[in-house]
């Protein structure tokens, strides 16, 4: 299965809610994009992110923010939709091999 297949990229909606998304059980890598977010919403929603990466490790799946703007240390955080998808197939790589 490719990573396309196996990856769901989300924005958050307007009232800054998660509550919409379409999880399929092929579904194992989350990307965030939360490119035009403020510092002020990122830092609100930072402790859920972290909850939510902590469950998607857990289960051998990959959890990716993009934003301009770095807002945490534990949470995995790229300038751009392509290095998200870069950071997921190393991370799948590094499982496979067991590193």
């Amino acid at each position: 299965m490719n990573l396309q297949e196996t990856t769901l990229v989300f924005k958050l909606g307007e009232d800054n809610n998660l509550s919409d998304l379409k999880i399929t059980s092929e579904i194992k890598h989350f990307i965030a994009d939360l490119r035009g977010v403020t510092p002020e919403v990122a830092e609100n929603i930072k402790d859920k992110f972290i909850i939510f990466a902590n469950s998607i490790s857990k289960m051998n799946g990959s959890f990716v923010i993009v934003c301009e703007f770095s807002f945490d240390e534990e949470l995995t955080i790229v300038p751009t939709l392509q290095e998200a998808y870069d950071y997921i197939e190393m991370d799948e790589m590094e499982r496979q091999l067991e590193l």
